[in-house]
């Protein structure tokens, strides 16, 4: 729950944020917009205004100490009222708009100020003058803030009360988007959650198609998962074979001892009893040392002493090992090895290699039959090619992908390396030389292994 509620949080506060900078966004814009019109028509009028004011005053004259005023002099020039007072802002001549009401205290020359009367704004502009020996009068011209001005005002009244509504539909469109943003987060963090609070590791985002980075995160963890998947199936698999594969020799041990500690009443029972509980032990040993080295391997802790070695004769004295084991089932041994072939290896880790391969193609293969050992350059003579063949009992096509697998045998009673184990180190060990094995095989007619280094 308190999870669920940071997250409905997070969502709160982006959309909050969301509504917040476009609120901001929509009053910049409104502010920008009316501040550029209302300067422009402001400058627009008052320049009007002040020369309609200016103009008059070619239509004043004095003559015997009083004014004289043209008889073309208009009081009235569109919206400007033109109107004249005396030093002391005592009527003279001209109009004053109805309605328009000022405190002349506050008259300024050549200044246009705004003056507020009867809920009308007004443009006001004084110039004074001096008139030879009639002294000083005053110039002022009057004009009602109307058309586009008042237009930009009623636009900003409606703006403000509009301004809720548009609140109100920011945060209605700023959750909705944030929930959808949210969605594929919230999804990826409930199977996370399922999968950590649970033991069902095959539960899966699976957002679907698509390019954005939440679906390509939510693809990696599905790939994370099946890796996470595998290798506790691995595990659990691993954990199970190597309690059966102990469990034989344990038994056996455990008999013979308690065998012995009864029923042996001669020295002859007693070595037959603890050779084979050494036998058992040495298999337990073994499988444990295996276990260690390809573990080794698998963490990258393995350390391989490499060095040139001439691979040619190495092969050859593998295959010298294998002769008695061969000679028991009347296997022969064709070898086709071009001799001074060297490459930098660890010498006892693709020995063991060999061993393992030529010990199972001996196992494998059937009585009287034949054992085929290469070993060549390519024809570019970049890579060493080796290659070891027998005419055995082969293997079904749908398990050639399972034999590097730990623990896996195709036949238990013919394997060789009776732990399983081999063909997992020598893939593995080929791997870590930077090279390359492969399998092909028919059932009935034989398994051929091909190293390439």
């Amino acid at each position: 729950m308190k999870r669920f509620i940071n997250s409905n949080w997070i969502q709160l506060k982006i959309g909050l944020w969301y509504m917040g900078i476009m609120i901001l966004l929509v009053l910049s814009s409104l502010y920008i917009v009316f501040y550029i019109s209302e300067n422009i028509i402001h400058s627009s009028v008052r320049t009007y205004l002040k020369d309609v004011v200016i103009h008059r005053l070619d239509y004043l004259t004095i003559k015997n100490g009083e004014i004289i005023i043209d008889s073309n002099f208009d009081t009235m020039i569109q919206n400007v009222e033109i109107s004249i007072y005396d030093k002391d802002f005592k009527f003279l001549y001209g109009n004053s708009p109805n309605g328009f009401e000022m405190d002349n205290k506050k008259s300024k020359d050549d200044k246009i100020i705004i003056v507020r009367s009867h809920n009308q704004k007004w443009y006001v502009y004084n110039k004074m003058i001096n008139l030879g020996s009639y002294g000083k009068v005053w110039i002022r011209g009057v004009m009602p803030n109307i058309g586009q001005s008042n237009a930009i005002e009623t636009v900003i009244h409606i703006s403000f009360i509009i301004l809720p509504f548009f609140l109100i539909l920011s945060a209605i469109g700023g959750y909705i988007i944030t929930k959808n943003a949210f969605t594929p987060i919230e999804k990826i963090r409930r199977i996370a959650e399922e999968i950590n609070e649970g033991n069902d590791l095959s539960q899966r985002i699976d957002l679907g198609k698509g390019d954005d980075e939440l679906h390509t995160l939510a693809n990696t963890f599905d790939v994370m998962f099946d890796r996470l998947q595998t290798s506790f199936e691995n595990e659990v698999q691993f954990t199970s074979d190597v309690s059966h594969e102990l469990r034989t020799p344990i038994t056996v041990i455990l008999t013979q001892s308690e065998y012995g500690k009864n029923h042996i009443k001669s020295v002859e029972e007693a070595k037959n009893s603890f050779k084979i509980i050494e036998k058992e032990g040495q298999k337990m040993s073994k499988l444990v040392s295996q276990l260690l080295t390809l573990a080794r391997m698998e963490r990258g802790k393995q350390k391989f002493n490499l060095e040139n070695i001439n691979l040619s004769e190495l092969l050859e004295m593998t295959v010298e090992t294998q002769i008695c084991a061969a000679e028991a089932k009347n296997i022969k041994f064709i070898t086709k090895i071009v001799p001074e072939i060297y490459a930098k290896i660890d010498e006892m880790m693709i020995m063991r290699v060999f061993t393992n391969l030529i010990s199972n193609a001996i196992s494998y293969g059937k009585q009287n039959g034949t054992v085929i050992v290469e070993l060549f350059l390519d024809e570019n003579k970049n890579k060493i090619i080796s290659r070891i063949s027998d005419d055995g009992i082969g293997i079904p096509k749908d398990e050639l992908d399972k034999i590097w697998l730990r623990f896996y045998q195709v036949d238990p009673s013919k394997s060789g390396d009776s732990s399983g184990l081999g063909l997992s180190m020598v893939k593995k060990i080929i791997e870590l030389h930077k090279g390359e094995i492969f399998v092909e095989s028919e059932l009935g007619k034989g398994t051929t292994f091909t190293i390439i280094l």
